[in-house]
């Protein structure tokens, strides 16, 4: 990661341990890597359920942040929900997943490795 975008990075970090609303995850290691990462927000992993009722389970949230992997098949799971959710009126946020993706893709993979980023950038900063 380069040095300018260290501080959005960690912005970007900080965003996601203040957020009010539900988070969707591919699956367990993500919901792992966010939660050693300090967010305590609610959590579904999509592996759990089928996509239409996972939409239904968070449009009981006006806030959803979507957090899939920067694969295709990520691509493709953030596309689908975001149309689910707004069905339902729901803010969407897929910002978020879009500049971690901008400033990381070349680090990681997905959103379990944001934890080991995150430490990786914190040592070099210190």
């Amino acid at each position: 990661m380069y040095a300018e975008n260290y501080k959005r990075f960690e912005q970007l970090i900080d965003k996601l341990r203040e957020f009010e609303g539900v988070i969707l995850v591919e699956g367990m290691r993500d919901e792992v890597a966010l939660r050693k990462l300090g967010v305590e927000t609610e959590i579904i992993r999509l592996s759990r359920l089928p996509l239409a009722e996972i939409a239904l389970i968070a449009s009981h949230y006006h806030d959803v942040m979507i957090l899939t992997d920067f694969d295709r098949k990520g691509e493709e799971l953030a596309k689908k929900l975001t149309r689910y959710l707004e069905g339902y009126k729901c803010k969407v946020d897929t910002e978020t997943r879009r500049e971690l993706k901008k400033i990381a893709k070349k680090d990681i993979k997905g959103i379990e490795d944001l934890y080991s980023l995150y430490t990786r950038v914190r040592d070099l900063r210190f």
